[in-house]
């Protein structure tokens, strides 16, 4: 009741760049914290208003309107809206192309945008048309890692989104291809940070390390390669293990999940007694 009336008061205010501007800050706070409700409300009355300026003066609020109408795809995909996701992405993705081409600092923006919009299609199954967007984002990312050695990150999302695309179609060899890119990103980022230092940093790497050699490995079974897909679930099950230890109440269900795809794989391998010890592994996973 209280955002509500909150909500209420904010949208009797009369139109301004500074309105503007605080309730967009509002609603990304809502939005942050998953309230996509509210956090519509408020961002659609913040674009209304820099729709209007921007038209008035386009080179003065160009940068607050692709701004307003990236949240605005973020918040409408957190609705499951993905077709108005995917028209407010498309929106700042314009409005970021005409930004880098005067000023490359909106180029990373422009790369994050092209990864949204292929998002919204992929959501729909669109995988060709996400392909193109999310190779925009690899090639932009591409060129800046060229330029001072960062982004590896973004490139390895990038890969990943590729893949899961190949996979949609239904191409595992060329998804298998991606996923390796990732790994060995992943692992070299690893590589860089100290074992010793068990910082959110490494947790984080290992989480997602361990996804993707899941991925893998599903992609080796489809393919019907089952000692590679073994393989690549064995190193998912080790790293999900060893952040069971750390975090029990995060990673235990992740690890039984694990070794219910290990049983899974070990069936199909006409291995009974691994499917059997893998079953009773992942009803009480041992950290």
């Amino acid at each position: 009741m209280f955002d509500f009336i909150k909500i209420k008061k904010e949208l009797e205010e009369p139109d301004s760049p500074e309105f503007a501007e605080r309730i967009m800050a509002q609603a990304k706070e809502y939005y942050e914290n998953d309230d996509f409700k509210n956090a519509e409300k408020l961002c659609m009355r913040a674009h209304h208003i820099y729709s209007s300026l921007y038209s008035d003066v386009p080179e003065q609020y160009r940068e607050n309107f692709a701004a307003c109408s990236s949240l605005m795809g973020s918040i409408s995909e957190g609705l499951e809206k993905y077709q108005e996701a995917y028209d407010y992405y498309q929106l700042g993705c314009e409005l970021y192309e005409q930004l880098s081409n005067n000023d490359q600092t909106f180029s990373e923006l422009l790369a994050d945008e092209y990864s949204n919009v292929g998002d919204t299609l992929f959501f729909r199954s669109d995988y060709d048309k996400a392909l193109k967007y999310y190779n925009r984002s690899l090639e932009i990312f591409s060129k800046l890692r060229e330029k001072n050695g960062k982004y590896a990150e973004d490139i390895a999302y990038c890969y990943d989104c590729i893949a899961k695309s190949e996979s949609g179609k239904e191409n595992y060899t060329s998804a298998i291809e991606y996923y390796e890119k990732v790994i060995e990103i992943y692992n070299s980022m690893l590589g860089k940070l100290s074992d010793s230092d068990e910082n959110e940093k490494i947790k984080d790497l290992r989480d997602d390390l361990a996804s993707v050699y899941n991925d893998t490995g599903y992609m080796y079974s489809c393919v019907k390669d089952f000692e590679d897909a073994e393989k690549y679930y064995l190193m998912a099950a080790e790293l999900y293990k060893k952040l069971a230890s750390q975090d029990a109440y995060e990673y235990t269900e992740e690890l039984a999940s694990q070794y219910d795809d290990l049983a899974a794989l070990y069936e199909d391998m006409e291995k009974p007694d691994l499917a059997k010890l893998y079953h009773k592994k992942a009803q009480k996973p041992e950290t």
